[in-house]
């Protein structure tokens, strides 16, 4: 994915996780939060079209012939194979890139977070 199409699709996955219908209105109104330069709806389709033709979205029309796109590859997934990627990349073992991603100055909460998390594996 180009950084223009992870960040589209990072509005989809929120949207989705959500509970809500990722529209071409609805990732555009995500993507512009906070964003200086604005993306038009025709931007933001043309990035989704691309994101289908990779397989990461499916694309459906609705009665009302809105566009809806659903994802195909969970976030959680994508994650996983970038940070497996990036550590075949750095050749270092996949905890270690993590521990590399982190740095050493992570926070208090972040500490106990990364806790829970590794209590949760076992």
């Amino acid at each position: 994915m180009t950084p223009s199409e992870l960040e589209v699709m990072r509005a989809v996955w929120e949207i989705t996780e959500e509970g809500e219908i990722a529209t071409t209105k609805t990732v555009r109104k995500r993507v512009n939060e906070g964003r200086e330069e604005k993306l038009y709806g025709q931007i933001i389709y043309v990035h989704i079209g691309h994101l289908a033709e990779k397989g990461y979205v499916r694309i459906e029309r609705t009665k009302e012939d809105k566009r809806v796109y659903i994802p195909l590859v969970k976030k959680e997934d994508y994650v996983a194979k970038q940070a497996k990627n990036w550590a075949k990349f750095w050749k270092q073992s996949t905890a270690s890139y993590a521990m590399m991603a982190l740095g050493k100055n992570i926070k208090k909460e972040e500490k106990e977070e990364l806790r829970r998390y590794l209590d949760e594996m076992d």
